[in-house]
């Protein structure tokens, strides 16, 4: 496929349209249906396989399982409560900062953002699967009064990426140890995270830009977001196109690095990042919830450089390889998870 028939490709006419109507180049995303593959479905499954192959990004419609449907009205609650916490003052939201990556809350400007030489435009807090489970008392305040809420969502969250594993694990034919859920075991340490985004309108200043380029640390994310902005790599035509948000009924699913590993590189990490869909400003409050499947800590897999690495090591170097500088980032390829030799020049990627 052509460049010019990657700009040309059409956005859905029912779903969200552009800010302005803008025809922007739109990926073409498979669509995979949730209550067919808890049903073991083999052609779903097939399909689920096919794409991890291929692309590591598609849509999952949740309209066709109870637990899809409810976690469908979870995310409506999530997403008010994102509203009421990020809308407090820095101060009293950094109180929640833990100076951690799995916990809590992360200010605006940690990380490098979209362009050379400047910084993220986005904040989060964080929920860690284990102390949802274990109810915590390190849990932010604000989490522990919605606790069912939260309870429930990542409770749904964890069903929705071990039923996308353990349907991975049948169609590779995997037995025993080597079965992909086996490397994510209830009760061993794990990164497992929920990840709550709100990328502010920018200010008066330029110099913090959306969210860089990377392949995701863990094995599977499950994304919810209602808004434009998020693009992936296409290695088909060496261009960046934007991910149309589907209507309330659907989730985006992507392979991250530790799945690929797992997989034995089998399966594709996409690249992706998240752009202001009007130029570099972001002009309006712009949510998402991302719930981050992670392997054991102790697991062990093989990076792309050939070396064995536990997950653990694997996810922390990764997240100081996000604040390093851009001039360190494009020499190392940690940022992109050895996605290069497939998605091309690296130059074309980060403009």
């Amino acid at each position: 496929m052509s460049a010019a028939t990657a700009a040309a490709t059409p956005t859905n006419a029912s779903w969200p349209a552009f800010p302005g109507d803008k025809e922007v180049p739109v990926a073409p995303l498979a669509t995979v249906d949730l209550g067919r593959l808890i049903a073991r479905d083999a052609v779903e499954v097939g399909k689920l396989l096919n794409v991890c192959h291929t692309h590591g990004f598609f849509y999952l419609d949740l309209q066709t399982s109870e637990q899809g449907r409810q976690i469908l009205a979870d995310e409506q609650g999530l997403l008010r409560f994102m509203e009421r916490y990020f809308d407090q003052p820095l101060e009293t939201k950094m109180l929640d900062d833990r100076k951690v990556h799995t916990h809590g809350f992360k200010p605006v400007g940690t990380f490098s953002g979209t362009k050379n030489g400047t910084k993220d435009r986005y904040e989060t807090l964080k929920v860690a699967r284990t102390e949802m489970v274990e109810k915590s008392p390190k849990l932010p305040e604000d989490v522990k009064k919605q606790e069912a809420l939260f309870d429930s969502f990542i409770s749904l969250s964890h069903f929705i990426t071990h039923t996308l594993l353990e349907c991975l694990s049948d169609a590779l034919g995997l037995v025993g140890p080597a079965r992909l859920e086996q490397f994510h075991r209830d009760g061993e340490e794990t990164n497992t995270t929920l990840v709550m985004l709100h990328y502010p309108p920018t200010g008066d200043t330029n110099d913090s830009i959306g969210h860089n380029k990377h392949t995701d640390i863990g094995s599977i994310t499950l994304l919810f977001s209602e808004q434009w902005g998020l693009q992936v790599w296409s290695p088909e035509t060496d261009s960046w196109a934007f991910i149309q948000p589907r209507p309330h009924g659907h989730a985006t699913i992507n392979v991250g690095d530790s799945l690929r590993f797992l997989s034995g590189k089998q399966f594709y990490s996409c690249l992706h990042r998240v752009i202001p869909p009007a130029g570099e400003r972001q002009v309006e409050d712009r949510y998402s919830i991302a719930y981050f499947l992670r392997p054991e800590n102790n697991a062990v897999y093989e990076d792309p450089s050939g070396k064995k690495v536990t997950a653990r090591v694997w996810h922390d170097d990764k997240y100081v390889m996000f604040g390093e500088p851009h001039v360190k980032q494009e020499a190392s390829p940690m940022l992109t998870g050895g996605m290069e030799p497939i998605l091309g020049s690296r130059e074309i990627v980060v403009n």
